[in-house]
């Protein structure tokens, strides 16, 4: 299936999900990210949910690992619209919100690539083979290449993987694992 195709299904299928969905699928989401080994996660990059798009979650996610990994820190990425990168910056009591309504940590303490050891990663959809689908800016694609190769990149779906993304480039680099409600993934 080709990107296009199946980001515009996928997101249709978003928008059918109720309040109410979300939330239960979010819980089996947590029972899914409970069932994964966190014992080398001391630096985590994770997202802020976009409002309106019926996304998981994150943050209830990320709750439970700063309770259960002791002294875990955790940064959020900041996005430069006009090259289409990104950093990783530590979280912030105070969130400045960009041009897309994403909200964002202010700019204090940026953390290197090579310093995250996980990373929770949002999409659309995904394949078997770790393929993504994001929105297709490339943003995440131009950071996880400067990132250590060891990185565990998961993203976090609502849905299971299509067989197989069609249409992929040179530069996409797949996840590590991904989870959805009913299953973890290892590629």
């Amino acid at each position: 299936m080709l990107k296009s195709v199946a980001r515009k299904e996928l997101l249709a299928k978003r928008k059918l999900l109720t309040e109410s969905d979300c939330m239960k699928l979010d819980d089996l989401l947590l029972i899914q990210l409970q069932k994964m080994d966190w014992s080398s996660t001391q630096i985590l990059g994770s997202f802020y949910p976009m409002e309106n798009q019926s996304e998981p979650n994150s943050m209830l996610l990320v709750k439970y690992l700063q309770y259960s990994i002791p002294d875990l820190k955790v940064a959020y990425p900041i996005v430069n619209a006009s090259d289409y990168s990104m950093d990783f910056y530590i979280e912030t009591d105070t969130l400045q919100v960009n041009q897309w309504g994403i909200q964002e940590p202010l700019p204090f303490n940026i953390l290197q690539p090579e310093q995250l050891d996980t990373l929770l990663v949002p999409l659309i959809g995904f394949d078997l083979t770790g393929q993504r689908i994001g929105f297709g800016k490339g943003f995440y694609d131009r950071y996880f290449s400067r990132c250590v190769k060891t990185v565990k990149r998961i993203g976090v779906s609502y849905f299971e993987p299509l067989p197989n993304i069609q249409d992929t480039h040179q530069f996409d680099v797949p996840l590590t694992h991904c989870i959805t409600p009913w299953n973890n993934y290892e590629f």
